[in-house]
């Protein structure tokens, strides 16, 4: 993946860098608060709902127990014993009865939460079916619906059902308890009927989209509130239940499918006080904080675009102006275009682009002298070619002449000079090969051989290998010439022997002198006075060609001769 720092303007990435992170920092936020708010929700309403659930069940378990112990007290009556223990004739039939209601009367103006009760018997009074206590066949419970949980039991409480009174259909919540004779035997039912609203009342307070249930240990539905499908809740519950999630013997809660229900079981009972509330209740509140979380991250990142955009060009404006300034460059404008006024690090740019710019045009200014110096050095090296050439035909024509004289010696002087100046010119040839410089050395020691009368001898040790090897030209005369001149003042014989060994990447040439010698105090010429060149020039031009690769030493005492160690390095092309 390629770098964007690399593809795209700094105003951009940076642009969407800043914009982006704050995006990506807000979403988080925004994510991290709503699941943080849902789970802080489902909490409070979990512990909320349990102590109310709790404070319900302990005013529904008094109300229970107060249900139950009243039958037990019911089923005791002496008077309802007698009835079910004898056959009595009608009139001590009705009195026992009106005894039984009495009783019955007085229990229940004591329990406000009693509607009616229901006496099933063997032989039931048929004047008494109407009225707070009615009186109904033992044998037709069995055919009731709602009256079935007894079959199988002394005592239990019915789930919610319609019943018929003065007042017309009610719905109850009824408590059932068998009555036994002396001799162990079930002759009559005792059923307290309680209005649903009573319990309604204990249950208050729901939202209208929540559930309570009342239910039973085989969650069969005793009593509910609040609206909907009551069913469908006490599915949620069974389906906890089912699925091992939950402990119904235990207060809890659990969230199942898009709802949370809590429990709380009642104290000494089986029966489950259940709330079920939708989900989306839950979270209500912490969908309108992600809301408005949302709406100021959205105002956020508005204003961050806009900054961003602003700071961005403010940060690359300067860039831009640099950039524009360097595009526009020119030789003949005086100062470059750049914004005054910044003292940081675009201030510290600027001036070094401004020292920059006035630096290139000195250059080009010392660039445009030189060249015009080189030019009329070009012009003046042109010049000075056409006296060589000049000269080495004149020299061609004296040759000749003086061979027609019969001048020998002069004849020979004046080839090896127009060797000389033919080498000397080399076609403009900076180097030539170390061939070329010997052959050029040689035709001077012969002419001072020949000017000398045989007093200068000279020696040439220079292995073939070497000679394919380029040097500056005339780099070896001017040592020869410097012997020559002035090394061999009064001697008669004057030796001069030129010798090469490899010396790892360079050469080291070698001329060695049996003259007079000199002091390290004496200076030596650097130019001839018959305008050769001079052991300084050669200095010079093997520091510009060379450096420190190259160097010349040069080693003397008086009366013991000259040696002269020249270091070149090794060069096999022009």
């Amino acid at each position: 993946m390629k770098n964007p720092f690399k593809l795209y303007p700094i105003r951009t990435v940076f642009f969407f860098a800043v914009v982006s992170l704050i995006v990506l920092l807000l979403t988080l936020f925004v994510l991290v608060s709503y699941k943080v708010s849902v789970a802080e929700m489902q909490k409070n309403t979990s512990f909320y709902q349990q102590n109310l659930l709790g404070k319900i069940n302990e005013q529904i378990s008094m109300q229970k127990q107060s249900v139950e112990q009243v039958t037990i007290a019911m089923s005791r009556n002496e008077d309802l014993q007698d009835y079910l223990q004898s056959e009595n004739d009608p009139y001590e039939s009705l009195r026992a009865i009106s005894e039984i209601n009495t009783s019955f009367f007085n229990t229940m103006f004591s329990i406000p939460i009693i509607d009616t009760v229901d006496v099933y018997v063997e032989d039931p009074p048929v004047r008494y079916q109407e009225g707070p206590i009615r009186y109904f066949p033992f044998d037709h419970y069995e055919s009731i619906e709602w009256m079935q949980p007894l079959k199988n039991a002394d005592s239990a409480w019915l789930e919610q059902h319609v019943i018929s009174s003065p007042q017309g259909d009610i719905s109850v919540v009824s408590f059932a308890r068998k009555v036994y004779k002396r001799n162990g035997t079930a002759a009559g039912i005792i059923v307290v009927n309680t209005k649903t609203d009573r319990f309604l009342r204990l249950m208050d307070g729901e939202v209208d989209s929540r559930h309570r249930l009342l239910v039973d240990a085989k969650h069969n539905i005793i009593t509910y509130n609040g609206s909907g499908d009551a069913l469908a809740s006490l599915k949620v519950f069974d389906q906890l239940s089912e699925e091992d999630k939950i402990n119904t013997n235990v207060n809890g809660s659990a969230r199942q499918d898009e709802t949370l229900v809590v429990w709380s079981k009642l104290v000494n009972s089986e029966w489950i006080l259940i709330e079920v509330t939708p989900w989306e209740d839950i979270i209500s509140g912490s969908v309108k904080l992600a809301q408005l979380l949302l709406l100021i991250s959205g105002i956020t990142i508005v204003v961050t675009v806009f900054l961003t955009y602003y700071l961005s060009r403010q940060f690359t404006r300067p860039i831009e102006d640099l950039l524009r300034s360097m595009n526009d460059f020119s030789l003949n404008e005086h100062e470059p275009k750049l914004p005054a006024g910044y003292r940081n690090e675009f201030g510290a740019l600027f001036r070094g682009y401004f020292n920059l710019n006035t630096r290139i045009k000195g250059l080009y200014t010392n660039l445009e002298e030189e060249y015009q110096e080189k030019k009329k050095a070009e012009l003046a090296a042109l010049q000075a070619n056409i006296n060589p050439h000049f000269l080495y035909n004149t020299l061609d024509q004296l040759n000749w002449m003086a061979i027609e004289e019969g001048q020998e010696k002069i004849s020979r002087v004046l080839e090896l000079m127009g060797r000389m100046f033919r080498i000397g010119l080399s076609k403009g040839e900076t180097f030539i090969t170390l061939k070329e410089e010997l052959t050029h050395l040689e035709s001077y020691l012969q002419i001072q051989q020949i000017r000398l009368e045989g007093g200068l001898h000279y020696q040439i040790f220079i292995p073939e290998k070497y000679v394919h090897y380029y040097i500056p030209k005339l780099t070896l005369q001017p040592f020869i010439e410097n012997a020559v001149i002035h090394g061999f003042r009064g001697q008669e014989k004057a030796v001069i022997a030129i010798k090469i060994h490899d010396a790892g990447n360079s050469l080291c040439i070698v001329i060695q002198d049996n003259g007079i010698g000199f002091s390290k105090e004496t200076a030596v010429e650097k130019r001839t006075a018959d305008g050769g060149y001079g052991i300084k020039n050669v200095e010079d031009r093997l520091l510009a060609y060379f450096g420190s690769s190259s160097s010349i030493t040069i080693d003397s005492k008086p009366g013991a001769g000259t040696t002269v160690f020249i270091k070149i390095p090794k060069k096999s092309r022009k």
